[in-house]
């Protein structure tokens, strides 16, 4: 069976830098799990952190009559960063889409693909039946139902669908939004699409954490750095307020944290202990020979 390596975790744990070094280690080419990353400009403010006058490729996997670009870093192939431009519709559904190919290609080649990124929805479509990640949004139900409560939009959904009203959890039964696609996945009556592992594919999880205050620590360091690089340039308005940026960044820090933590099947790495990095090394040698 084809494995597939996935390096999940919030941001600023070093993520994609432990990437690299595992593809030098095992022949390996990394696939970007980000959702801000797949919009083109913006390097600095999104985190790509790649090195000055780095350009890309253009490679011959197709996509929506596009080709799919690729980046290289000490000489590690780099996929899925600038899929689209900004202001494009793009979702989790497209990401798959892209990230099947590409996975399919570096299998083809022999090699191992390394899924990097911290956008756990992306992460998730992988290796689970997410059915609802192929129903596209409806703009007339949308506007339709913008301006309605919570509890109208609950009780409509619970009379289309009451098991999957049943299961939302009390935050999301107050959130419109979330109600509201809810409703459109409801509504939809698109076949469900078989995804993830039973093709031939395993996916082998491992993920990199820290205590949340070490990370905040983490990130506001990065961000200064990142404003010393020019991230004015990217935007003005953000790299002149660092601590409106640092709190953005915070609060995507507790969110994958809390959305991480409910996460079956992940073997984790604390970034703070002495040696994580060969530990983590050895730990996915030993899966990959399994």
């Amino acid at each position: 069976m084809n494995k597939v390596l996935v390096i999940c975790g919030p941001t600023a744990t070093g993520k994609t830098k432990f990437g690299i070094e595992v593809a030098k280690k095992f022949d390996g080419e990394i696939i970007s799990a980000d959702s801000r990353q797949v919009f083109t400009g913006k390097n600095l403010i999104h985190g790509k952190d790649l090195p000055p006058n780095t350009e890309y490729r253009i490679s011959n996997i197709e996509w929506r009559n596009k080709k799919l670009k690729y980046y290289e870093i000490e000489g590690v192939k780099i996929w899925l960063y600038d899929i689209v431009e900004p202001g494009e519709d793009f979702s989790v559904a497209y990401w798959k889409e892209c990230a099947d190919l590409v996975i399919a290609d570096i299998l083809s080649r022999k090699k191992l693909p390394i899924v990097v990124g911290g956008t756990g929805l992306y992460l998730k479509s992988l290796s689970q039946n997410l059915n609802q990640i192929s129903i596209p949004p409806n703009s007339l139900l949308r506007e339709k139902l913008n301006n309605k409560s919570p509890k109208y939009l609950f009780n409509y959904l619970n009379r289309l669908d009451s098991f999957r009203a049943a299961k939302l959890n009390v935050s999301d039964r107050q959130n419109p939004r979330r109600l509201i696609r809810a409703i459109e996945i409801s509504l939809s009556k698109l076949p469900s699409p078989r995804l993830g592992e039973g093709r031939g594919v395993r996916y082998l999880q491992f993920g990199l954490t820290a205590a949340r205050e070490h990370l905040y620590e983490r990130v506001n360091r990065k961000i200064t750095d990142r404003i010393n690089l020019g991230a004015a340039s990217e935007d003005p308005d953000l790299a002149a307020h660092p601590a409106k940026w640092q709190g953005i960044e915070h609060g995507i820090v507790r969110h994958q944290l809390t959305w991480f933590k409910k996460q079956p099947g992940i073997t984790w790495f604390d970034i703070t202990r002495p040696n994580w990095q060969s530990q983590g090394i050895i730990k996915i040698s030993s899966c990959l020979k399994q």
